[in-house]
């Protein structure tokens, strides 16, 4: 018997009977989504930006950086980039920079690749994945930094990446283009030296960090992708390797900041959250939705302030990853049974101080009711009056199902309607039936 029936078998007798609501509301929030009509001609136009490919000469070779995560039109942006190389007589290829992810290994990475989208077919292109770094130097008074070795060998690098805010620490800079140098082009390794330093070194050693690429390395810039409430695309913006780091990049930080998704209550009782995966944020859940750090010595955001977050599941494009499982209270035993233990301690050890908290078990319930009955019951609210609100993940909050007690704030919000009721239902083995079929 293996360990997760082990658990299976311990939790199966425990139940602790609460009411739940017989009736969810499904309400949809609006938002402010500028975003691009023409992702390609938008593309093309960053890539001809600002002499951004004025270093590339016909016959040089270019490893085109692509990342983990899940970045909407990221097929055809990459299309785009390896158009405009090959337009300059170029040849591009692909490699993934995206640190520790896909287990820390070649094929786990090639493998989140394609679940991307960006196969060799779809894109046209060459993927080369390795493991292996160089060292291109050291900030001052800070960590080592280093380059994927297929991409250091090329005559030149160019990046593809989002920015955003991150979910593990906030400064001028976040997620972005000198954050993929640094971790998603410096590998496991890479990617180890700048965690160790924690959230402080991010903040310290970020920007010097890009002055060292663009003197060491062969980084020549690269495309900030800019995504909106609803994780379409915004804007695309043509980076060179010399405005890496500075008040471009933070001004597509902040440019972010402004279009994201929030929670539209204050003050939330039950967070009841289907899956979580490293598909949908670095950390699981993202942390700006639920408004949960975890991280030693960071302050909790506290907005929206959440009493209680259960989990439901791992996405299917995790691979058992199960990053962010500790910002729960409690999980079904279907997350504890899908985790990748190897994979999941593997990331989490590589982020040190940002991962460890955040992949601690919560308590674990045998099924889908049992989970949401603990999560009501330990919640500091009569079952009755507690606010709950259940959402499909956190890359997707333009829909939520609510409980009766949170209508009449729907009702005063004029970005909120509510658009449908649906029964909570749950099938006699306790999953859930309604309003999300579980598997």
């Amino acid at each position: 018997m293996n360990r997760s029936m082990d658990l299976l078998e311990h939790v199966r007798s425990l139940s602790f009977p609460t009411p739940l609501p017989q009736t969810l509301h499904l309400v949809e929030q609006q938002f402010d989504a500028p975003r691009l009509n023409d992702v390609a001609q938008a593309a093309r136009r960053a890539m001809a930006a600002d002499g951004l490919l004025a270093p590339v000469r016909a016959g040089d070779h270019v490893a085109v950086a692509v990342g983990s995560r899940g970045i909407r039109n990221l097929p055809l942006i990459v299309r785009e980039v390896l158009s405009a190389l090959r337009a300059r007589g170029a040849v591009p290829f692909i490699v993934p920079a995206m640190g520790s992810h896909g287990g820390a290994t070649p094929a786990g990475q090639r493998q989140m690749l394609h679940e991307l989208g960006v196969t060799e077919e779809a894109v046209g292109a060459e993927i080369r994945a390795t493991m292996d770094v160089v060292r291109i130097g050291q900030v001052a008074g800070g960590p080592c930094l280093y380059q994927d070795a297929h991409a250091a060998a090329a005559d030149h690098t160019f990046l593809v990446a989002r920015v955003k805010p991150h979910t593990d620490f906030h400064g001028a800079l976040e997620s972005g283009l000198t954050k993929m140098c640094a971790i998603g082009l410096g590998k496991r390794t890479g990617a180890e030296a700048m965690h160790a330093l924690g959230a402080a070194g991010f903040r310290r050693f970020l920007a010097p960090a890009a002055r060292v690429y663009e003197r060491a390395s062969n980084v020549i810039g690269g495309l900030g992708i800019v995504e909106n409430a609803l994780d379409e695309t915004a804007e695309i913006h043509g980076v060179p390797m010399r405005a890496m780091g500075t008040e471009v990049e933070s001004a597509l930080l902040e440019r972010a900041r402004t279009l994201m998704a929030r929670l539209p209550f204050d003050h939330i009782d039950v967070l009841a959250i289907r899956q979580i995966g490293k598909d949908i944020s670095g950390t699981g859940m993202d942390t700006n939705i639920v408004g949960r750090v975890m991280i030693p010595r960071q302050p909790e955001s506290g907005h929206p302030d959440v009493a209680v977050i259960a989990v439901l599941d791992l996405s299917a494009s995790t691979h058992g990853n199960a990053a962010g499982m500790g910002l729960a209270n409690v999980v079904s035993h279907r997350v504890v049974a899908k985790t990748d233990w190897t994979a999941t301690y593997t990331n989490s050890i590589t982020s040190g101080i940002f991962g460890m908290w955040r992949v601690s078990m919560p308590i674990t319930m045998a099924d889908d009711r049992r989970t949401l009955e603990v999560a009501v019951r330990c919640c500091g609210e009569m079952p009755e009056r507690a606010r709950i609100v259940c959402i499909e993940d956190t890359l997707h909050i333009d829909r939520l199902w609510v409980s009766e007690s949170l209508l009449e704030e729907v009702r005063a919000n004029p970005r909120l309607r509510v658009v449908g009721s649906d029964p909570l239902a749950f099938r006699e083995d306790g999953a859930m039936e309604a309003p999300w079929p579980m598997a």
